[in-house]
């Protein structure tokens, strides 16, 4: 026993020296990534595990990717079960009216029933936000996440080449796309160590475990406030002139609110043929409501082109009445001229009445209405400014402008009626 600590000494010795010649004997094996041609790398986000090529594909869910040998056959496919956008991307999609180029303003998840999927994507061109939507997707080129049934040795077989191309055909001669591949993460060889002989690592604790790495900060989704204004419904509107009466063949026409309000009482108006008219702005009370002004004022509302009186035959009295019929153009609504005649109790021109309804998280809806006849109407919600503009009544559609002082550029949704 007196010897032993002397004879643990030499033995820890013996085993110092034994270690420094085995490691100085052995040449230190370095993990090389190639970096020629093209790569892909594999993620794993939410249980599912992705395959991401370095560069820009065209490839949807429910499509093929195919391997081909050197000799241009086809030898593998696997079908695209899902794709994920990420945000913040350089992007291409496209729709079934044409193309949009821009940055991804959110991530985005397609299978294949993805054109059945309500919701839209959002796109940023420089500081206006475009938002499409996923049923009118036809096709989306980016660095795509690919979900498929494959495994690691099959994609990185050197031997292989693999198509995005679409080409059910290829087997039978027709031209195909190989693209050489190399996977980005090499796997570690047996016994091979991630540090230098004598460099103490780097031990972290992460929930009650020791782990040589900090695992990386989940991504945290940026979460795109909706666009908060619904078009609610489209109803015709009445025209608010109605004519009341005559003399000789001078018309005098009823005003019920060209400025949309209903609620003051209807201003009688004598109204000369051929001459434009417009509203008064600073009217005091027993004035007429409308006034004559040049051919070239923005302001003006419409002219009476043509009037007469005709008798009109009761058809279940048989008794006559005159009554007074009058061509009016409306200068707003720039279509045919229209008939307005005593009998009318309402009178449409053509024009309608839109309803929205603006809704967001944590504030109270509200509902606006906007006439067809204006040009541009703007509406306030919650420190939002929603802009309706270019109301298309022969395609039934209007344009909304999104407004919001928090975040850069606008967003724009086209409501169809």
């Amino acid at each position: 026993m007196k010897h032993f600590d002397k004879i643990t000494l030499i033995f820890v010795l013996l085993l110092f020296v034994f270690s420094i010649l085995n490691f100085s004997s052995e040449k230190p094996q370095i993990n090389k990534l190639e970096v020629e041609g093209d790569y892909f790398e594999i993620k794993r986000k939410s249980g599912t595990e992705y395959f991401i090529f370095n560069k820009e594909i065209s490839i949807m869910p429910g499509e093929k990717l195919n391997f081909y040998n050197q000799l241009g056959e086809r030898v593998k496919s696997y079908e695209i079960k899902n794709i994920l956008l990420p945000s913040r991307e350089t992007i291409k999609i496209i729709t079934d009216s044409g193309e949009v180029d821009g940055i991804s303003r959110q991530e985005v998840n397609l299978d294949s029933n993805w054109r059945s999927t309500p919701g839209v994507f959002a796109v940023r061109q420089g500081k206006e936000t475009i938002q499409i939507k996923l049923s009118e997707v036809k096709t989306i080129k980016a660095k795509t996440w690919l979900s498929i049934d494959a495994d690691i040795e099959d994609l990185n077989d050197f031997e292989l080449s693999p198509s995005f191309y679409q080409n059910t055909k290829a087997e039978e001669g027709e031209e195909y796309s190989p693209e050489r591949l190399k996977w980005i993460n090499p796997r570690s060889e047996e016994n091979q160590s991630d540090y230098d002989l004598f460099t103490p690592p780097i031990i972290f604790i992460h929930n009650g475990e020791l782990t040589t790495r900090l695992p990386e900060k989940e991504e945290i989704e940026e979460k795109m406030e909706p666009f908060g204004l619904s078009l609610t419904g489209v109803y015709s509107a009445d025209y608010p002139l109605r004519l009341k009466s005559w003399v000789g063949q001078t018309p005098y026409f009823e005003d019920f609110g060209f400025d949309g309000d209903t609620k003051t009482a209807p201003v009688r108006n004598r109204i000369e043929l051929g001459k434009p008219y417009k509203k008064v702005l600073d009217r005091k009370p027993g004035q007429p409501s409308l006034e004559i002004c040049d051919t070239n004022d923005s302001e003006k509302l419409f002219t009476v082109q043509y009037f007469t009186v005709q008798q009109y035959r009761n058809p279940e009295t048989g008794g006559l009445k005159p009554v007074g019929r009058a061509m009016v153009q409306d200068h707003r609504l720039g279509g045919k001229p229209f008939e307005i005649n005593s009998l009318m109790r309402e009178v449409n021109a053509g024009n309608f009445t839109l309803n929205f309804q603006a809704s967001l998280p944590g504030l109270d809806p509200k509902n606006f209405t906007v006439e067809s006849t204006i040009s541009v109407e703007t509406l306030e919600y919650g420190g939002r400014i929603y802009l309706v503009s270019d109301i298309d009544l022969e395609n039934k559609i209007v344009k909304v402008t999104k407004q919001d002082p928090r975040i850069e550029g606008d967003l724009v949704e086209i409501f169809s009626f």
